[in-house]
């Protein structure tokens, strides 16, 4: 496709100006006022930039600035959230390799971290087990109290049961058996005393020494009477005393006794299960303190390898982030660096894009999947087909902080084909098609001119410049369709020439 150009070719450039000399001494012959001009429209330091009239195709769009992007760029940045200092990096613009080393950051705190984590770590992997240990001791001896305060009950019930069944009964049996015992003696000494008073009372002595004796006997048979009652008195006192202090006290203590192992072992089940816990919380806070320091140390030794940046792909190396207009860091040794950020962008440049801010008033007129022509600003010969990839769906303001800033809309432009000669961070022309005129005639938009609401160019004639007005139809940024007034081949003005009053 032929874009129509105001340079002339050099042979075709010196024709004009011959005719150009020709015609100017002939409307200042021709012409009698010609030493009056309009001031309004001369211009007599002009140079004479003419435009042919051309027949071709004429692009119907819109006209943007853009610049080359790459469409995969590989920001490098250290991830770690650890603070340091950057000690190596290599130059801007350097090529480097896949794989190759690009930047370093230094190690030494974050390996002394690490050599702390270590040594706490293994501290407290000997208090684990030492307190697993201490754990099982704690264990044994806890099973020893419980059987001891276990066995205390099981003696305290058998006491009560024994004494209850067997010892009680048998000790209220034997207070009862003296009781009767003591009854016999005493009915059988008043027998034995009666059976001596009887005998005495019927007995006639014949000296008194006989009868002495006897009285003697009744003596003795009452003393041992009054023996055997006092005997008597004193069981059932003593059985008395049994049934209502002495049974009841020896229960009652034995109950007490039985009450109190009983409470002894729930006071000690509840003590060994009280430091049993005690001691598993301790081992849980070890084994917690532990997983900590491990995950810490692995983490931290997840770091070191961070602190090497590595180039992902061959390229160029671009000091941070081409994306952000602002906040890039100085990148240098010895900057404070800190995690995420950016300090060097290695841009692929297999596929390459050019961003775009289409402005609002643009946006009804441009859809993604247009046609599009990219030409570089520094090598305007090449002329590149892409087209429109991706159009924001929200506006946003040219400059963020400035809400009064025009609105524009983040495109992509594709390309379809790539140019070694295009790089990254080049100003380009997009042109965006919209449709295409073919075999019509066009002219530059700035020959075109306004008088009394009517279009008109001024025509180059070999008695100066001529007046002639036309019609147009569609335009472009830079051209403008006529359909009539004018013809293939006629030279026009750029500019509004000088002009005599009778024109």
């Amino acid at each position: 496709m032929k874009l129509p150009s105001v340079l002339k070719k050099k042979k075709v450039l010196t024709g004009l100006v011959f005719l150009l000399l020709v015609a100017a001494v002939a409307v200042y012959f021709l012409n009698p006022f010609g030493g009056e001009t309009d001031s309004a429209e001369s211009d007599s330091d002009s140079p004479d930039r003419i435009f042919t009239v051309k027949r071709g195709e004429l692009i119907i769009g819109v006209m943007l600035t853009g610049s080359v992007n790459a469409r995969t760029k590989h920001k490098l940045a250290m991830e770690a959230p650890w603070g340091t200092k950057l000690i190596k990096v290599v130059d801007e613009n350097k090529e480097v390799k896949k794989g190759e080393v690009v930047a370093e950051y230094e190690t030494y705190d974050l390996i002394l971290k690490i050599d702390d984590l270590k040594v706490s770590l293994d501290n407290k992997k000997k208090d684990l087990e030492i307190a697993l240990d201490e754990m099982e001791i704690l264990k044994s001896t806890n099973e020893a109290d419980i059987r001891t305060a276990r066995d205390a009950v099981t003696e305290a019930e058998d006491a009560y049961s024994k004494y209850w069944r067997l010892e009680g009964p048998r000790d209220r049996d034997e207070q009862n058996l003296k009781v009767d015992e003591a009854a016999k003696t005493l009915q059988d000494a008043e027998d034995a005393l009666s059976e001596k008073i009887q005998t005495f009372n019927t007995t006639v002595y014949s000296d008194a020494a006989a009868e002495e004796k006897a009285q003697k006997e009744i003596d003795t048979a009452r003393q041992t009477r009054d023996s055997a009652n006092t005997k008597y008195n004193s069981a059932v006192q003593e059985r008395k005393i049994f049934k209502r202090y002495t049974q009841p006290s020896k229960l009652k203590e034995l109950r007490n006794k039985l009450a109190q192992a009983r409470l002894n072992l729930r006071k000690t089940k509840v003590k060994t299960e009280a430091s049993i816990a005690q001691k598993k919380n301790q081992l849980f806070q070890y084994e917690t303190q532990i997983r900590k320091y491990e995950r810490d140390l692995r983490k931290h030794q997840s770091y070191l390898p961070m602190m090497k940046l590595i180039a992902p792909v061959s390229g160029i190396v671009i000091y941070g982030d081409p994306d952000r207009r602002w906040g890039n860091p100085e990148v240098k040794v010895g900057m404070d660096a800190r995690r995420k950020q950016v300090i060097i962008t290695i841009p692929d440049m297999s596929k390459m894009i050019v961003d775009v801010n289409l402005p609002e008033q643009y946006r009804s007129k441009v859809s993604a999947g247009d046609r599009v022509i990219i030409t570089p600003d520094s090598i305007q010969t090449i002329k590149l087909d892409g087209k429109i990839d991706t159009i924001a769906s929200l506006p946003v303001n040219l400059i963020p902080w400035d809400q009064n800033s025009p609105k524009i809309y983040r495109t992509v432009v594709d390309f379809n084909n790539n140019d070694p000669r295009v790089v990254s961070g080049m100003s380009v022309q997009v042109e965006v098609v919209s449709r295409i005129l073919k075999d019509v005639l066009f002219i530059p938009i700035e020959a075109v001119f306004e008088e009394n609401g009517k279009l008109l160019v001024y025509k180059v004639t070999l008695t100066g410049p001529e007046k002639v007005f036309i019609k147009i139809n569609e335009s472009n940024n830079n051209y403008v369709e006529v359909t009539e007034g004018l013809k293939e081949g006629d030279d026009i003005y750029l500019y509004r020439p000088f002009q005599t009053s009778s024109n």
